[in-house]
């Protein structure tokens, strides 16, 4: 019977536990607070990870378009643009969300982004499982009030139950049909400690380790 080499078997050791490794972000409590939760977020892998949701699909009557605009960006090289064709006047029939998002039951969360508007209007907070029974979690109906200007804004929550790569993240946006940019969208275990600034980098990478940097934010601190 033939052996296999040692050699062989120590490298295929090693990429099934690099494997194994690479995998855990968002497996139930196996990230590290200040860890970033969500994919692409700023943006700079195009719409790479993200979902929209609108009238289109389920019939609530929304329309809305989105797109990488490469002139606007608050950080990095792109940002998202969202379109508004058609508002219902309710917020949840419109979304933005990154779906396969997990939380760990008694640990804080923080939801901050940067976004702007072409004409002042609201944005909310969308939290919920993916599948029936949709349930929804933490920060419905925590409104966020957009400007002109590039303002960065972030909810803090306590989870009250374990969700397991099962939930979506991300906002509600049919109550108005004026036309936002949105950017450094970030989710993780921790809350803001330390205000950034525009001048500022963060980590390229989406799995990088925050450095729990963020003090009192200027906008939307809860």
């Amino acid at each position: 019977m033939n052996r296999i080499p040692i050699i062989f078997v120590v490298i295929m050791v090693v990429l099934i536990g690099f494997s194994a490794f690479a995998g855990t972000t968002q497996d139930l409590g196996k990230w590290e607070k200040g860890e970033l939760l969500l994919e692409n977020y700023s943006f700079e892998d195009g719409l790479a990870a993200w979902n929209l949701e609108d009238g289109t699909c389920c019939e609530r009557g929304g329309q809305y378009t989105w797109e990488i605009d490469d002139d606007n960006s608050q950080h990095g090289e792109q940002c998202l643009k969202v379109v508004g064709l058609i508002a219902t006047g309710t917020a949840w029939h419109a979304k933005i969300t990154q779906q396969s998002v997990s939380m760990k039951s008694g640990g804080m969360y923080t939801i901050i982004f940067w976004s702007r508007a072409e004409e002042p209007r609201d944005v909310n907070i969308n939290i919920q499982l993916q599948m029936d029974p949709w349930t929804t979690f933490h920060g419905q109906g925590k409104t966020f009030n957009l400007t002109t200007d590039w303002v960065e804004y972030s909810f803090t929550f306590t989870a009250n139950t374990d969700v397991d790569k099962q939930m979506w993240v991300g906002l509600a946006i049919a109550q108005s049909d004026v036309d936002f940019w949105l950017d450094n969208f970030r989710y993780f275990e921790g809350e803001p400690e330390d205000d950034m600034t525009l001048e500022e980098v963060l980590p390229v990478d989406a799995k990088e380790k925050l450095a729990t940097q963020w003090a009192s934010v200027k906008s939307g601190r809860f």
